[in-house]
């Protein structure tokens, strides 16, 4: 049995290949994006996203008009067990390597750089194509 079922059952299956994940809010929604480690030039993808819809309760108008109807949104239960199997999975490899700080932001400066110069010459390329 893994380690890790609930990141099995969501299609993971080498958890040893995951290098982060990002959680993020799109109104009812939660989106984990799972990033992972490629050799350069790999066919494989290198993250894979999931939606999950917040629940909520039958409750009258008035309330969920109100600030705090949107503190009372329900995390999908699947979520949450995947966020604690990607904690679990972080702890063990910070156990087995501390990173540099300075190198992980020099490493992350580095991606933002190339996604955002990939991005700038994909909307140029549209703008030439709109002549």
């Amino acid at each position: 049995m893994s380690d890790y079922p609930t990141l099995n059952k969501m299609g993971i299956k080498s958890v040893e290949s995951v290098d982060k994940y990002t959680l993020r809010h799109q109104g009812d929604t939660d989106v984990l994006k799972i990033y992972y480690k490629r050799a350069k030039g790999s066919l494989l993808s290198r993250s894979k996203k999931f939606s999950f819809v917040r629940g909520r309760k039958n409750m009258p108008l008035e309330v969920r008009n109100s600030k705090a109807f949107e503190k009372m949104a329900n995390i999908s239960p699947q979520l949450v067990m995947a966020l604690e199997e990607l904690k679990k999975l972080e702890a063990t490899r910070k156990e087995e390597k501390p990173q540099d700080p300075k190198q992980k932001f020099l490493a992350d400066l580095d991606h933002l750089e190339k996604v955002m110069n990939s991005k700038m010459d994909e909307i140029r390329r549209q703008i030439n194509e709109l002549d």
